[in-house]
């Protein structure tokens, strides 16, 4: 009809093509830098996203995929799960709509994003990519708090899990630290040799752990990868601690930053409490890319009475199970803050004061979001090359 705009079809892009403009140094750096604005726009509240949907994983009944063996060994290795998250930026063209399956015993990883107009409501594209929008954009946000976080000097890198997303850590951690030697522990010997055998290929030195709390004592950096429902790191762990300074750690490692991935839903955890509480009362900075998620899905949904509860940084604040955490964006703010005074990182302003540092990587959907504009950006400019 003469006068009315002409409705363009919807683009479908497949894995192969997806690939082919996110594989490189430049979209990764690009998706490194977009998402730290991103998490900004998220804790300043110009982000818009509903509650997140879990299938298949507790209090809801497993898929039939649990079916594939009856004993018990099978049973508590069960991880399948699905997870739906969508929303928008105020303001943006789009909103998102992205699920993601994994686990156990799920073959692979899959999913899809969706990407609507805000302005008619219709989908504009489809972005078949089996999942690896995620492991990037969740491999880009452990890159985003190194960044800010991390020692200045990390002489060691721990990693623990053997999966794709400990790979796609290290990929994107060659953006944002010198460091090439890599500490890993994982459950199985196989596994473990495939990874080691994988990361060498890629100019990592790998040696390999005989237990979690070996990272611990050797790493200035360490990333959980796991999708573990009862803690794997720090469990059993005791700080010891100078009486000059009551609080703070002291060790072969006095800096120190953890990044956990693997608690993004109910019931799992990484980490063990006494960890927790033992960064918490040395005055640690405990982050989260939510606040309010980290207590629902995250590390902090578990509470202990050893908690503190106060925190002498402001932007540290109170969730409902009772640790005080601070965003990630807000986090950023404040590092942009000090780098405007000369300042390297917070980490290395707030040396003293913080030994160690935890974020929490639940997973929000303004990560979605930001992975997949500009993934559609990368898309539409190749088809006009």
């Amino acid at each position: 009809v003469v006068g009315q705009p002409i409705a363009l079809a919807m683009k479908v892009y497949q894995l192969e093509e997806i690939e082919s403009v996110t594989s490189t140094p430049e979209f990764e750096n690009a998706l490194i830098s977009a998402l730290a604005d991103g998490f900004v726009a998220f804790s300043n509240g110009k982000f818009n996203a509903p509650p997140i949907q879990t299938l298949a994983a507790p209090p809801m009944a497993k898929f039939s995929c649990a079916n594939v063996s009856d004993n018990d060994a099978s049973s508590k290795e069960y991880a399948a799960q699905v997870c739906i998250k969508t929303g928008y930026i105020t303001g943006a063209d789009t909103f998102v709509v992205k699920v993601a399956s994994g686990g156990y015993p799920l073959p692979s990883n899959s999913g899809c994003v969706q990407v609507f107009s805000q302005k008619t409501g219709k989908m504009e594209a489809l972005l078949m990519d089996e999942g690896i929008l995620t492991e990037l954009r969740t491999a880009a946000a452990g890159a985003v708090a190194a960044l800010c976080l991390a020692p200045v000097d990390v002489k060691r890198i721990g990693i623990l899990g053997t999966g794709i997303q400990a790979r796609y850590q290290l990929r994107f951690l060659k953006h944002v630290t010198d460091c090439r030697h890599v500490l890993v522990y994982g459950r199985t010997d196989a596994s473990v040799r495939k990874y080691v055998e994988d990361c060498e290929k890629e100019g990592w030195n790998v040696t390999v752990a005989e237990q979690p709390n070996d990272l611990l004592e050797n790493c200035e950096l360490i990333v959980t990868t796991t999708s573990s429902r009862e803690p794997v790191l720090g469990v059993d762990w005791k700080y010891t601690y100078e009486s000059s300074a009551e609080g703070r750690p002291r060790g072969k490692i006095p800096l120190q930053h953890i990044t956990c991935i693997g608690s993004d839903a109910p019931g799992k955890a990484e980490l063990g409490l006494d960890l927790l509480v033992a960064a918490e009362r040395a005055g640690g900075w405990l982050v989260a890319d939510s606040k309010a998620q980290t207590a629902e899905r995250g590390e902090f949904q578990r509470t202990d009475p050893r908690t503190l509860g106060h925190s002498v940084q402001p932007i540290m604040e109170p969730t409902s199970t009772g640790w005080r955490v601070a965003e990630l964006g807000k986090v950023l703010q404040v590092n942009a803050h000090m780098k405007s005074q000369g300042k390297k990182n917070i980490s290395d302003h707030y040396r003293e004061e913080m030994p160690i540092s935890i974020f929490d990587s639940s997973g929000v959907a303004i990560q979605d979001c930001v992975c997949a504009e500009l993934a559609c950006s990368a898309l539409v400019s190749s088809e006009e090359d």
